[in-house]
């Protein structure tokens, strides 16, 4: 980010559009993107998604101002968009509901360890490469991804039994879809996760910059820093789904996290380095709870399998709206309180409203 915010001389509310805009497509295509799943299934779909990665990042690349990078970071957002309903409708569609959590939990780590990748590897590259360099390796890896998509996902759906609800002889209606749409208990996980999004990719985005800035710390090394917490919920998403399969429950492995996050995020501000680095950890884990009962709660509460992707599609209105608002919120109050303090703060409330409206609704 720092290096961006040089490049393009924007100060800190500016450059967290970098993030935000990212979000903006998925926000507006949440929907679009359900329908267009449902029409064209998830093979066609996946490639769609794959797709718009590359051509962002291609316009990017050649971007010669703010306002051109923003534009394929928008471009971007599109095939994030879709992706994100693609994969855990796959995972409804090839996996039964003991196993699904198992499942969601492995799908889950798409977030951290691509964060956990690009901290790592994006700071050498960036300076060798320039900030370009960034953009190539993202887009060669989409590509290889694509090659993998196309060779080990089926074209045919799996031969699971389907619930009495979903068999071939019952087609889908419009009010099928629109009952999902209704669905109070999928909109209340909706704002339950824009809440986590919220608190966590502002945290992701801006506490590098925190280290750099106000601690001195060099970007490799904060990078690393802040690449623990996508560590740690690696190995907390996975170990989700374990646990809610065997518990029975998707709720509990959402709202007490999101409690736990509540209670950690403000001390960021003023802890000292082993500290910093032991909050980062403990967030990490907790953190990485959530996104798996999410996932598997809102294929469930959607009844029907073959409507997982229309369910994913109301989650991606929470998913990005906290992508959207956590940059953007962060780094204005930055920006116009003139300190730090006020935004790691902030986060505390954010976590709170998410873990009530957990409790609310009504999954198992």
């Amino acid at each position: 980010m720092p290096l961006l915010m040089e490049a393009f001389k924007q100060p800190a509310g500016a450059a967290g559009w970098l993030m935000s805009i990212f979000a903006v497509t998925g926000l507006l295509l949440a929907f679009p993107a359900g329908f267009v799943f449902q029409r064209l299934g998830y093979r066609l779909t996946g490639f769609i998604a794959l797709f718009a990665i590359v051509l962002g990042s291609i316009w990017g690349i050649w971007g010669a101002d703010f306002q051109t990078i923003l534009f394929s970071r928008f471009i971007e957002g599109a095939g994030m968009s879709f992706m994100s309903i693609v994969a855990p409708a796959i995972i409804a569609i090839f996996f039964a509901a003991d196993q699904r959590g198992k499942a969601m939990g492995v799908w889950a780590v798409w977030v951290p360890l691509g964060s956990v990748i690009m901290f790592l590897l994006a700071p050498p590259i960036a300076a060798r490469w320039h900030w370009q360099g960034v953009w190539w390796f993202g887009c060669g890896y989409t590509l290889l991804v694509g090659f993998l998509f196309y060779l080990y996902i089926p074209q045919k759906k799996p031969g699971i039994p389907a619930q009495e609800n979903s068999s071939p002889e019952t087609p889908l209606t419009l009010r099928d879809f629109r009952g999902v749409l209704a669905n109070p208990h999928l909109w209340l996980l909706s704002f339950l996760f824009c809440c986590f999004n919220t608190a966590f990719i502002a945290f992701v985005t801006w506490g590098p910059t925190f280290l750099h800035s106000q601690r001195g710390i060099s970007l490799t090394d904060a990078a690393f820093q802040v690449s623990l917490l996508s560590v740690l919920a690696i190995i907390a998403c996975p170990t989700a789904g374990w646990v809610s399969d065997k518990i029975g429950s998707r709720k509990t492995i959402m709202v007490w996290p999101m409690l736990l996050m509540g209670l950690l995020l403000p001390f960021c501000y003023g802890a000292g380095a082993s500290t910093f680095l032991f909050l980062v950890i403990a967030i990490g884990f907790v953190g990485g709870f959530v996104p798996t009962g999410v996932f598997a709660g809102a294929v469930e509460a959607a009844a029907d399998e073959r409507l997982s992707g229309m369910a994913m599609a109301v989650i991606q209105i929470g998913q990005n709206t906290g992508m959207l608002l956590g940059p953007l919120l962060f780094g204005w109050l930055v920006d116009f309180t003139g300190g730090w303090a006020t935004g790691f703060w902030l986060l505390a409330p954010v976590c709170l409203a998410g873990a009530i409206a957990g409790w609310i609704a009504k999954v198992r």
